[in-house]
C-alpha cells in the first residue's frame, strides 16, 4: 500500500488556462477530483453533487476507453467485497436515515472497507505527478478504477481533457444547454476556492480587465451561428489572458 506510480500526463492548453487563469494548481484540480469520487454514489447511494459527477466522470471514462474489467478470483476480497457492498446497499433503502446521515455513515463503512482490504490488496496510494508534485489516490478511487477496468492516469487525462472554459462559454452563451461532469467539478471547486484568485493583486488588476473585456465578447458572439467559430474566439481570448497572467506574474 506504500508503492508509488508515475502519471503520464499531458496538460492540455484549455486545463492549463483554466487552472491559471482561476489562481489553481494542477495538482490540486486533480486532487479535489480524486477526493470526490465514492464508490456509495457509484452504488446508487445518495450523496452531494460532487461526488455525483466525480463519481460519473470514472463511468463516462470506462466508455471513451473501452474499459475491460478483469473479474476477481481472490475468494476473501470477493468475500469482503460482497459484506460492504450490501450493507451500503441497505443503509441506502433505510428510510429512516436523512441523506446527510447516511453519507456520514457511509464514510465509516468506507473506512472499514478499506481497512479489511489493506492486507489482500496493493492499491497505490500516491501517483507522482512530476519530481515536486503528488497526488494521494483514495480507496474509493481505486476501487472504482479496478471495478470500471480503468487505469489512474487514464482518468485522470479523461478529466483535463473536458476541461475547457471556451468549448463550455461557447456552448451555453445564448442559452444554457449542458455542461458536463468534468466542468460541473472545476466550477465547484473554483467556486469553493472563494477569492483565492484575488489575493494576488496582480490576478486582480488582469482579472478584472479580461473580466470586462470578456463580457463585451459575449454580446459581439450571440449574433455567431457557428459553434465552432465561437469556440475558437473564446479559446484565443482565454489564451490571451493566461499569457496575461504568466508574463505579469512572472
Amino acid at each position: 500500500m506504500n508503492s508509488k506510480e508515475r502519471l503520464r500526463l499531458t496538460y492540455t492548453e484549455d486545463f492549463q488556462v483554466a487552472c491559471t487563469i482561476n489562481n489553481l494548481k494542477y495538482e490540486d484540480v486533480l486532487q479535489y477530483f480524486i477526493d470526490r469520487v465514492s464508490f456509495y454514489a457509484f452504488n446508487g447511494g445518495e450523496m452531494e453533487a460532487v461526488s455525483l459527477w466525480a463519481t460519473s466522470i470514472m463511468v463516462d471514462c470506462k466508455a471513451e476507453v473501452n474499459g475491460e474489467v478483469k473479474a476477481e478470483t481472490d475468494r476473501k476480497v470477493k468475500r469482503v467485497s460482497l459484506k460492504y457492498i450490501l450493507m451500503l446497499g441497505d443503509l441506502n433503502d433505510n428510510a429512516y436515515l436523512s441523506t446527510v446521515d447516511k453519507m456520514k455513515e457511509s464514510f465509516l463503512l468506507m473506512k472499514e472497507w478499506e481497512t479489511e482490504m489493506a492486507p489482500l490488496v496493493d492499491y497505490p496510494v500516491e501517483f507522482q505527478l512530476d519530481e515536486y508534485r503528488v497526488v494521494s489516490l483514495t480507496f474509493d478511487f481505486n476501487l472504482l478504477c479496478r471495478m470500471n477496468g480503468v487505469a489512474a492516469d487514464q482518468v485522470l487525462q479523461y478529466f483535463m481533457n473536458h476541461i475547457s472554459m471556451a468549448q463550455e462559454r461557447a456552448l451555453n452563451l445564448i442559452e444554457f444547454v449542458e455542461t458536463n461532469s468534468c466542468m460541473s467539478l472545476f466550477g465547484m471547486m473554483r467556486m469553493s476556492a472563494g477569492d483565492k484568485k484575488n489575493k494576488i493583486p496582480i490576478h486582480q488588476e488582469v482579472h478584472k480587465w479580461y473580466g470586462e473585456k470578456l463580457l463585451l465578447l459575449d454580446e459581439r458572439l450571440k449574433t455567431e451561428v457557428s459553434l465552432e467559430k465561437r469556440v475558437a474566439v473564446y479559446r484565443a481570448f482565454y489564451k490571451e489572458w493566461y499569457n496575461s497572467l504568466r508574463k505579469n506574474i512572472n
